[in-house]
């Protein structure tokens, strides 16, 4: 578009505004009036030049008025204002006529203007339209290929998990067969043991036959089968028979036994440790009683056997406890132990430090777990990373939506350690069995109310009045309870599951100390 500054006003294809029309209208106007007085003075000064014989006009005009009538006079008069109002409104047409033109060259120029202008525009919204379906399109393909990536690794993480299921039954079934093929051996080995005992008590029951007079033969020595010396006074109906050395029976296994070994030889002898206490021979009265019939086997070398006495039976004892990570101790001093790894998903939150979040996830690790941590400050979270597992890489550290997916099972369970400030997001993970999530807080946000009734554990540090008033509404807590959060030290904690309330003293040991220092509410 022109400017007022180059722009010819005497060009009539210039683009004028309305105002600078309108102002340039009036300046013809005036240029004509001044040409038109010009012309009215030239014209006047021609005709006192002709006043006739050099003569001045002064004097030739009353000759002239006295040729001319009154009537012809006021005629001609009439006649010259009907010439000057023929001219002025010829003037006026053509002057509308150039000023219409110039209006059509102006509203016809700024509306080529405006259709480039339209163009253009549409032009534009056409690159942006297609910018952003390009855009759009890279976007779709990269959730796709996101998603692809997180079925393939889910694919991956269910087939491990089958094939360690597969291990697991064909473990089982191997330790079953083995088992039934042990019950099956412990079987036949009775079913020999009861024909030994058919055998020798059929044996013992025939009637015995007539000796044959032998000349002054020593008498036999006792045989034993089964377990009993086949010597005493049988009575078969008269007289006395004297010792016969039963016929062994047809078995399909003979046993025997070899004599004790002597001490020093090499071999165990089960006698008793040095520090062991000797038993009472009394209290092995009764097992050499019911163990010395027959029908259990040849009496084997005479050692004692391992046996508890009675009388020691109610000082044996087994420690059972709970299974889990110790999170520190309660107000009894026994240790307080936190469920983390279970079959199936685990909400953890902690309102507190960076500290405490970071000491259970040590803990989690030394039970053998991975962890996994998403902070906002993976920085604070390296030398931790780095000093866990003795030297194995079991915890790792991403930035924000970074974290896939770990793939967790029943062999490698998983901890997903949060650390995303005061408002963290939802977790692009999906629950899974065995892995658990450690949602840590550093003060409550917008966010905390569905934070706090979605977790399934609640970790508590010291908090403000005005927050301690927020949870205790929340988790509908006593007032007593709620007014105490407050007054928490550094490394006391109120833990909260399933209706239940603990309060819980942090212990960090000395390797825990040296790497992470010591408890503290602020990081």
């Amino acid at each position: 578009m022109s400017t007022p500054e180059n722009r010819d006003p005497r060009d009539p294809g210039a683009q004028l505004t309305p105002e600078e029309y309108a102002e340039q209208q009036r300046r013809a106007a005036e240029a004509a009036e001044r040409r038109r007085q010009w012309e009215a003075q030239q014209a006047a000064a021609a005709a006192q030049q002709q006043g006739g014989y050099g003569y001045p006009q002064q004097q030739q005009q009353p000759q002239q008025q006295q040729q001319l009538t009154p009537e012809q006079q006021a005629a001609q008069h009439q006649a010259a204002q009907q010439q000057a109002a023929q001219q002025q409104a010829a003037e006026q047409q053509r002057r509308a006529a150039e000023a219409e033109m110039r209006r059509q060259q102006w509203e016809a120029q700024q509306a080529a203007e405006q259709q480039a202008a339209a163009q253009q525009a549409a032009q534009q919204a056409a690159q942006q339209q297609a910018a952003a379906e390009q855009a759009a399109a890279e976007q779709a393909a990269a959730q796709q290929a996101a998603q692809q990536q997180a079925v393939a690794q889910q694919q991956a993480a269910a087939a491990q998990h089958a094939e360690e299921q597969r291990q697991l039954r064909a473990r089982y079934q191997e330790e079953q067969r083995r088992a039934e093929e042990a019950e099956a051996r412990r079987r036949q080995w009775e079913d020999q043991q009861r024909q030994q005992q058919a055998a020798a008590q059929q044996q013992y029951a025939q009637p015995p036959q007539q000796p044959q007079p032998q000349p002054q033969q020593a008498p036999p020595q006792a045989a034993f089968q089964g377990g009993v010396p086949a010597q005493g006074d049988f009575s078969g109906g008269a007289g006395h028979v004297q010792q016969q050395a039963a016929p062994e029976p047809v078995t399909s296994t003979t046993m025997t036994y070899a004599p004790a070994p002597e001490v020093g030889s090499g071999r165990p002898t089960h006698r008793a440790l040095p520090d062991e206490p000797e038993a009472n021979d009394d209290d092995f009265a009764e097992f050499e009683e019911e163990f010395s019939h027959a029908g259990y086997g040849l009496r084997g070398p005479r050692r004692r056997r391992h046996v508890l006495p009675k009388k020691s039976l109610g000082s044996l004892g087994v420690n059972v406890g709970d299974d889990g990570v110790v999170i520190g101790v309660d107000p009894q001093g026994m240790p307080a132990v936190l469920d983390v790894l279970r079959p199936k998903p685990l909400e953890v939150v902690v309102v507190g430090s960076m500290w405490t979040a970071q000491i259970i996830a040590l803990r989690t690790a030394a039970v053998g777990a991975r962890i996994a941590v998403e902070s906002v400050r993976p920085q604070a979270w390296a030398p931790m990373a780095q000093a866990a597992g003795g030297g194995l890489q079991c915890v790792a550290v991403y930035e924000p939506r970074q974290l896939a997916a770990q793939g967790a099972s029943v062999a490698s369970p998983v901890l997903v350690v949060r650390d995303l400030g005061a408002q963290p997001g939802r977790s692009q993970l999906a629950p899974m069995p065995w892995q658990s999530t450690l949602t840590v807080v550093p003060f409550l946000g917008p966010r905390a109310p569905r934070l706090l009734t979605r977790a399934d554990v609640i970790g508590l540090q010291s908090v403000s009045p005005q927050e301690a008033e927020v949870i205790g509404r929340v988790l509908r807590l006593p007032e007593q309870l709620t007014q105490t959060l407050p007054t928490l030290s550094d490394a006391t904690m109120l833990w909260i599951a399933g209706g239940k309330h603990q309060y819980v003293m942090v212990q960090p040991t000395e390797p825990e100390t040296g790497l992470l220092g010591g408890p503290r509410r602020m990081d």
